[in-house]
């Protein structure tokens, strides 16, 4: 027996198949879990005494209006191991849970008034109504990793579809609330009816859930593969990895194409969770116009991973370049002279970059010296205590960047206090974004440029003088066996 999408669910669930049965009462649920057994679990088991268990424990089954199941059933009731043919293991375990009360169903009121039945988790009896809820959460939330929602067109006995509508409309939207994965199976007599495709329609535009329509009571393994693989569909993408050319892959969110794909993966990432949103995910990604093709290049329904493939326009290669260089490339000239340029500056920054983020981040940095800078002095006889012996010397540049705050100030006189109030008010009307304050314009030129202005002037007066005095005393401090320093400024 060759069982795919059985073996792709157990690998997906870590080999626990632990299935919560959850609807309204006489939808089929409790023939769900018979007739799953019957196909899917009791071919499996060689032990005579194991499967008398199972079939001992099965929940039963009839017609008409009148409830079967009144307490949570779990069956088995331990789960089990089973040893698949082709040796994929699996714990499995299925839960028929109280079903939400159609009102013109029978047995879930007494003539004395609600009918109380037994909970695994109240040591007192409680409602139906109220057991069935309640029962529904702990079974999907505690005892399940996977949620079958039975439901009827209304064609399998004595309730009509508007009947199962009213009470399926609960169920779905408590199930969605739970977060946790399921799949909506409508038990009908006649599976391909006009009737039932349009309610299996109607059930996915609404809640965007797979739904799959089946008899239950003469359902085929292959029936039930089409319920586990749309279940599989519901479980959430645990990997999703994105194949790009190498040439955008090793680019930073400064670059604008790099951060608009960027953007769009985050947006589609965030938007489909799900493995069945693959496909809308590949064709959202088209949408944006950044991709010549979008592609789904491998997925893993076992392990819930996918990979998307994208592929670029070439000219980008040439829009990254010009954006990356600063200057449009045309030539083979154009293009040796940018990475000329560039080989300098990067042999530059390979010796001061470190100093300069440093000096970024504490106010003092310094490049070390590398050893072809390094300059050796003729050795030099030294006399110390009457003994003689040999001075080596060498001679190196390091290189110190200070960062030096330099405050510059600009302050109009306009007029009288309250003109200058209302020009204070008025610059910082900008509530949304306070920075575009230095945007704007005062006696014809913007802020930003008076104040920067005012910054290059202290700069450049800075005395070339007092530049060289500065040098001479970092030399004295460096080279000095004293740690300490005495500024006189004047």
């Amino acid at each position: 027996m060759s069982d795919i999408a059985l073996n792709n669910i157990i690998n997906r669930i870590n080999g626990d198949f632990y299935v919560g049965i959850v609807g309204s009462v006489r939808s089929g649920k409790s023939s769900f879990i018979n007739k799953f057994f019957e196909l899917k679990i009791l071919p499996y088991i060689k032990d005579e005494f194991v499967k008398n268990k199972i079939l001992d424990e099965l929940p039963q089954t009839s017609a008409g209006k009148a409830i079967m199941t009144v307490e949570p059933k779990f069956v088995p009731s331990t789960s089990i191991n089973v040893l698949l043919d082709n040796n994929i293991s699996m714990n499995v375990r299925l839960v028929d849970c109280v079903g939400y009360v159609i009102p013109s169903s029978l047995g879930y009121e007494t003539d004395s008034g609600p009918r109380l039945v037994k909970t695994p988790w109240f040591d007192e009896p409680i409602e139906f109504k109220e057991a069935a809820n309640i029962g529904t959460k702990k079974v999907i939330m505690n005892h399940s990793n996977l949620g079958i929602v039975l439901t009827s067109d209304g064609s399998i006995g004595d309730f009509s579809r508007e009947e199962y509508r009213v009470v399926e409309d609960e169920i779905i939207s408590k199930m969605i609330e739970l977060d946790k994965p399921f799949v909506v199976v409508i038990n009908s007599k006649e599976p391909g009816s006009q009737k039932a495709q349009l309610m299996k329609q109607e059930i996915e535009d609404k809640y965007s859930i797979s739904t799959i329509v089946v008899d239950v009571i003469n359902m085929t393994n292959s029936d039930i593969d089409k319920i586990l693989t749309s279940a599989l569909s519901e479980f959430k993408i645990e990997e999703l990895s994105i194949a790009m050319p190498d040439y955008i892959s090793v680019l930073g969110d400064d670059i604008k194409i790099k951060a608009d794909i960027d953007n769009a993966i985050n947006e589609v990432s965030n938007k489909y969770k799900k493995f069945k949103d693959i496909k809308n995910i590949e064709k959202t990604l088209l949408e944006t116009n950044l991709f010549r093709d979008v592609q789904i290049d491998l997925i893993e329904a076992s392990l819930g991973s996918a990979q998307i493939k994208l592929d670029l326009d070439d000219s980008n290669y040439q829009v990254i370049l010009n954006e990356i260089l600063g200057s449009e490339v045309i030539t083979k000239a154009d293009f040796i002279k940018e990475l000329y340029e560039g080989k300098k500056a990067k042999k530059v920054y390979a010796s001061i970059g470190s100093a300069l983020q440093m000096a970024k981040e504490t106010g003092y940095g310094v490049s070390i010296p590398s050893l072809d800078e390094m300059k050796l002095l003729p050795p030099t006889l030294v006399k110390q205590s009457g003994r003689y012996g040999v001075k080596l010397s060498a001679i190196a540049p390091s290189i110190h960047l200070i960062k030096v705050d330099v405050e510059s100030t600009f302050t109009p006189i306009i007029g009288s206090e309250s003109q200058s109030q209302n020009l204070i008010e008025n610059l910082m009307s900008d509530d949304k974004n306070p920075d575009e304050v230095w945007n704007k314009e005062i006696f014809g030129k913007k802020l930003s440029e008076i104040v920067n202005d005012g910054i290059k002037a202290k700069i450049y007066q800075f005395p070339e003088v007092s530049k060289f005095k500065l040098k001479k005393v970092l030399d004295k401090l460096i080279n000095s066996t004293s740690n300490g320093v005495i500024a006189i400024i004047l």
